[in-house]
């Protein structure tokens, strides 16, 4: 991390002009074509290569509450993406006889059990291995093992939960790998009786190898079980039939994860079960550096799904080897980025989800829906540096809006639950787009993945330049969720094609009930470096919020950057507000959680939440909206005294 961040802080200004340079022409740029690739270090010649491990099988042998296991550390080669794209060197766990993992070989057992493990350390390096069993602190739950050393351990594991065991080089810990011991991982879990064992595991992993003159360049790649999309495994299930994903991130930074189509119920976080009153429902959250979550959810919907990062550099080229030459020659060639693609692809962090139809399955009809027309355009020097901005703006009747003109963010679609709507999409950009209505649980087709949504022969492609898609669905809940494109996201998403959508009961009382959208401003296209541009409700210095004293309001938050992590404090120069919990992500929070609290909330992009706030004399505040390590915007509140009633004639 203090590599990445001393990279971010080197290069932004360089950054800035080279986004000027290249989106002022409203040309899509290739991520990777902004710098040369470099050769990747090369495998060993005598090295064995590592296979994806899917965590089905549990490793060791169990017997009469004793597992004993052993497991070498062996150096190895890997393959993160296809067969035939790079191979690079990694340490690897493996079973005597067997070939190397990664993730590393799965220790599940029921609680209680003793684990009698032999550690064998056939590297030329000497390692720290931790994470084996959950309670102890991290520096006294851990073991050297010196090149060629074996080292033998025993432990109880005592407590029920998911988490990881882990290796790195000597002296250093989990947080401080990089690419040779990145893939020294292995899920844990732990059962309580009568558990059920029927779930998927995922361990999310990273290899990230730093340019040796430290220039600003980096190759990376993440994955899922070993693997990076759209070669991790693609998982199929029964409509109908509930389904359990414990999540295990082994990097040192958070993820989004979203869900398309279904909220999931979280059941436990970092090694934590959550007592049911507490459980939310949800379809985005952060998972935490090294740390852990078990969901289920109901499948509800037949077609295909996505389960992925909801950062937009860990889900695009950013995330992937492909292309990377082999030698010093092939780098130069590459200088001026004619290996890259202009065809976009997801890679990295994604699961493919196939929901398969029930026997009598039939689509809901959306007869009689209500009609809108949303235009997809650029506007010229609209953002921050003269940028220009690409985004949406509403069509209404016949009256044509100007095609140099957007939207920021893009119009509130004001939507009736369980009343059909017909969303014209229309393109009017020189390259393809496609619209997510995130966080609806919708039919598959209008979901809006290009050349994944939808199923059987109805697949949704893209919406090529001039071309229209209407999306048709009824949303079943009430509640607060963006829109958002889900093509070339860090320049489409960047530069402020993003909106919200606000399914009612009836109509809001725009009085009481205010809208935060904080989103891109203005996309950076390097790799090594997130967005420094950022717009609370599409303005740099947003107006303010004007409240009433003594009433109670609603506050909704939309979080859409595709870079950052964002957090929002309601405070003055003295105090931070209280403010009750209301909603995430669409959903009522669980009566337990819904309590006052300091009005402070951390989000991921394509996060949501709603909060109740009572000011109860009149007085100024702001929102702080502000990501970590980037930008600052504050939304000035300004608490107005409430009006004296007119007395009647």
């Amino acid at each position: 991390m203090k590599i990445r961040s001393t990279l971010i802080d080197a290069v932004t200004a360089a950054l800035v002009l080279l986004f000027a340079a290249t989106a002022r022409s409203q040309e899509v740029v290739p991520l990777r074509g902004a710098y040369p690739r470099i050769p990747l270090p090369k495998p060993a010649p005598n090295a064995v290569r590592a296979v994806a491990n899917q965590n089905r099988s549990a490793a060791g042998v169990l017997k009469d509450g004793v597992l004993t296991l052993t497991l070498d550390i062996v150096t190895a080669k890997w393959r993160a993406e296809s067969d035939s794209e790079p191979e690079v060197p990694i340490f690897a766990f493996a079973e005597p006889g067997a070939a190397p993992q990664t993730p590393g070989p799965l220790v599940r057992v029921p609680v209680g059990t003793e684990v009698r493990l032999t550690l064998h350390n056939r590297t030329d390096s000497s390692l720290v291995i931790g994470g084996l069993r959950r309670g102890p602190k991290a520096t006294d739950d851990t073991v050297n093992v010196a090149a060629g050393a074996t080292r033998e351990v025993r432990y109880r594991l005592t407590k029920t939960g998911t988490w990881f065991y882990w290796g790195a080089f000597k002296g250093t810990t989990s947080s401080d790998r990089l690419w040779l011991d990145s893939q020294l991982n292995g899920a844990v879990v732990v059962d309580a009786p009568g558990v059920s064992t029927r779930d998927h595991i995922m361990v999310l992993g990273e290899w990230f190898f730093p340019y040796e003159t430290r220039r600003q360049k980096f190759e990376d790649v993440m994955v899922i079980n070993g693997r990076a999309f759209p070669h991790t495994e693609r998982l199929v299930f029964p409509q109908g039939d509930s389904v359990r994903f414990r999540v295990i991130n082994t990097m040192a930074f958070t993820h989004p994860m979203h869900l398309h189509g279904f909220y999931y119920r979280i059941e436990e976080q970092d090694g934590k079960a959550i007592p049911p009153a507490r459980q939310m429902l949800t379809n985005t959250d952060l998972v935490s550096p090294e740390g852990t979550e078990v969901f289920s959810f109901l499948p509800t919907t037949p077609g295909n799904w996505l389960f992925h990062c909801h950062f937009a550099f860990h889900v695009d080229d950013v995330a992937s080897l492909v292309g990377s030459p082999a030698d010093s020659a092939a780098a130069a060639a590459q200088a001026h980025g004619e290996h890259t693609s202009r065809e976009h692809s997801m890679r990295g962090l994604v699961m493919a989800l196939q929901v398969t139809p029930a026997a009598g399955y039939v689509e809901p009809s959306t007869a009689n829906a209500r009609k809108i027309k949303l235009l997809v355009q650029a506007e010229p020097n609209r953002l921050p540096g003269d940028m220009p901005a690409i985004g949406f703006i509403e069509q209404k009747g016949d009256s044509v809006p100007h095609r140099n003109k957007v939207t920021l963010p893009g119009p509130v679609l004001e939507l009736v639950r369980g009343k059909p709507v017909a969303i014209t999409v229309k393109n009017n950009l020189e390259v393809p787009t496609a619209v997510h209505w995130h966080g609806l649980e919708i039919e598959s087709y209008p979901d809006g993945v290009p050349h994944w949504s939808g199923m059987g022969n109805k697949i949704f492609s893209q919406i090529a330049p001039g071309d229209s898609f209407v999306a048709e669905f009824t949303p079943p809940r009430a509640g607060t969720f963006p829109y958002h494109s889900h093509l070339f996201d860090r320049m489409q998403i960047g530069s402020g094609m993003y909106g919200a959508i606000i399914v009612t009961d009836k109509p809001r009382d725009l009085a009481h009930d205010h809208l935060i959208v904080a989103g891109g401003g203005g996309p950076v296209i390097d790799p090594v470096s997130s967005s420094p541009f950022a717009l609370v409700n599409g303005r740099v210095s947003p107006q303010p919020l004007k409240l009433v004293a003594g009433d109670v309001h609603r506050l909704r938050f939309v979080t859409l950057h595709p870079d950052w992590e964002v957090t929002y404090t309601l405070r003055n120069d003295s105090t931070i507000a209280r403010w009750r919990a209301v909603a995430k992500d669409g959903a009522d929070i669980p009566p337990a959680l819904a309590t006052k609290r300091p009005a402070y909330v951390v989000m991921g992009p394509g996060e949501t939440a709603d909060f109740e706030f009572l000011a109860a004399t009149p007085g100024e505040w702001r929102i702080d909206v502000v990501a970590v390590g980037g930008w600052h915007i504050s939304l000035p509140v300004i608490v107005e005294p409430k009006p004296k009633a007119t007395a009647r004639p």
